[in-house]
């Protein structure tokens, strides 16, 4: 999955802005965690409007938006000027 960084800028600009601001990865599933917009969300919770946090790694998360997947390094956020 690539990284937000390296997706084309038409697409970039449609994603709603993500403050990451806590990223907790755990060899166990149910104990991972990001807190993204003020929100604390675990693996399947939607974190932004029509953004779905699929998979969280322990440098990393997975996302989805529009059908199209992407990984935002953890702990940087993604500002939509």
């Amino acid at each position: 999955v690539e990284m937000l960084a390296e997706l084309g800028q038409s697409f970039k600009d449609q994603i709603p802005t993500l403050y990451y601001r806590q990223h907790s990865w755990s060899g166990l599933a149910s104990q991972r965690f990001v807190t993204i917009n003020g929100e604390t969300r675990r693996e399947g919770d939607q974190v932004a409007a029509g953004v779905k946090l699929l998979e969280i790694l322990p440098e990393s998360s997975v996302l989805e938006f529009q059908g199209t997947r992407f990984r935002l390094r953890a702990l940087n956020s993604w500002v939509n000027l």
